[in-house]
């Protein structure tokens, strides 16, 4: 079949699937738009086949592995561990609220307690979410799942704004996933949970499209580069993923625009061997950028209310599971009669279709719960990762022979 015949047939496929129900429409029209456009995409030196790319690109997130280049898997969901002594611990208003204060107001004005991230991101919810607004700067592809906290849509907003200061008339970017507005699961994902998930376009050339891969040809260097600086210099951001292969073009743009190669270093995991880069290497991110947010204020609001959420039904408990690496031989069955749990349990944990596992792969093992679940931790946040001055902005060494200011007399 042709390009062209098989791009008709996927659009007729799309008008067809609009006609069922409305969730289940928009998710076959989302996966077929994204087939679309992998088939209408150039292939690049060494590409499968056009079918074989579209049907690699309509996977690529329903399958999101997220696994780094030695085969583990990227911690995806858990919050990552910060030394208490070197950030900031999180505060709430909420803090300084009597639980009966806090209790009368989510009877009567729940609102006013503000957005809540309550979890961990692979196993949490949101409260009060804030919905992305609409904006000619970015286009929300899929609007009824772009809710987050108030800092995530704020650090956002102002990481975009930060390139239109700097290349005013920027393209729109493509903002996909965030959250659903209540938070929790959220297919294809194993995160997008608590309202601190984004997934985002790379600026691209003038043909860009939704979850077009970024490459050596096409991927707008100054601008992403500028974008993803914002996030780390002037953003609470914990953790982004990007494929390698872009991380390397990001890299090699930053290193000829002046930038310290020792910084760089700290924040690429590409050509770094530094623990803990803040941008790593996840499968299925040539395509779209994976920012994670802290969100201070709407974390430790969640620790200070959760009970009480919980106790009044506006949210239910979140889930707690234990880290498992498969070894060889092992099975879902096996891995649930060891934990107490079912294979069931163990697939929606982990979003699996089927019951095969791979070993050397993290699963989530949800814990039988004999009570509540354990309320959030509190969150530290540390410091941002700022980089030296740039030469050019450094100020010049004084000169001994230069005269000092002129006095009056």
């Amino acid at each position: 079949m042709g390009r062209s015949t098989l791009l008709s047939v996927l659009c007729a496929l799309v008008l067809a699937g609009c006609a069922g129900s409305a969730p289940e429409a928009a998710r076959s029209k989302d996966r077929l738009l994204r087939v679309a456009a992998a088939v209408s995409a150039e292939p690049s030196a060494g590409a499968p086949a056009p079918g074989a790319a579209a049907e690699e690109a309509a996977d690529a997130h329903e399958h999101e592995d997220e696994v780094d280049e030695d085969g583990a898997e990227v911690d995806d969901g858990l919050e990552l561990p910060v030394d208490p002594g070197a950030g900031t611990r999180a505060h709430s208003p909420l803090t300084a609220m009597t639980e009966a204060q806090i209790e009368e107001l989510l009877a009567k004005d729940p609102a006013a307690l503000g957005p809540m991230s309550v979890g961990a991101t692979n196993a949490g919810a949101l409260f009060n979410g804030v919905r992305m607004p609409e904006s000619d700067r970015w286009e929300l592809v899929d609007p009824g799942h772009a809710w987050g906290t108030r800092e995530t849509i704020d650090a956002l907003d102002r990481a975009i704004a930060e390139v239109h200061r700097q290349f005013p008339g920027s393209p729109k970017l493509y903002i996909g996933h965030i959250s659903a507005r209540d938070g929790g699961r959220l297919s294809p994902h194993k995160s997008h949970q608590a309202g601190r998930d984004v997934d985002i376009s790379y600026f691209l050339d003038a043909r860009h499209r939704w979850y077009q891969r970024a490459t050596a040809a096409n991927l707008d260097r100054e601008r992403t580069w500028a974008f993803v600086r914002a996030l780390i210099t002037e953003t609470d951001v914990e953790l982004i993923l990007i494929d390698s292969s872009v991380q390397r073009l990001l890299k090699e743009h930053a290193l000829k625009i002046g930038e310290d190669k020792g910084w760089l270093d700290e924040v690429f995991q590409y050509g770094s061997r530094k623990p803990r880069p803040l941008i790593r290497h996840a499968r299925g991110h040539a395509n779209h950028i994976h920012i994670r947010f802290y969100s201070p204020v709407a974390q430790e609001s969640a620790v200070r209310a959760y009970p009480l959420l919980v106790k009044r039904g506006a949210i239910k408990p979140t889930a707690q599971y234990v880290r498992h690496t498969a070894k060889k031989g092992q099975t879902l069955g096996s891995l649930a009669r060891q934990y107490g749990t079912t294979v069931e349990a163990i697939k929606r944990a982990n979003g699996l279709r089927s019951t095969a596992i791979q070993a050397k792969r993290v699963y989530n093992i949800p814990r039988p719960s004999s009570g509540p679940a354990a309320p959030p931790k509190h969150v530290v946040v540390p410091p941002r990762r700022l980089p030296p001055p740039r030469a050019a902005e450094a100020s010049p060494p004084a000169r001994h022979d230069e005269a000092g200011p002129a006095m009056g007399g």
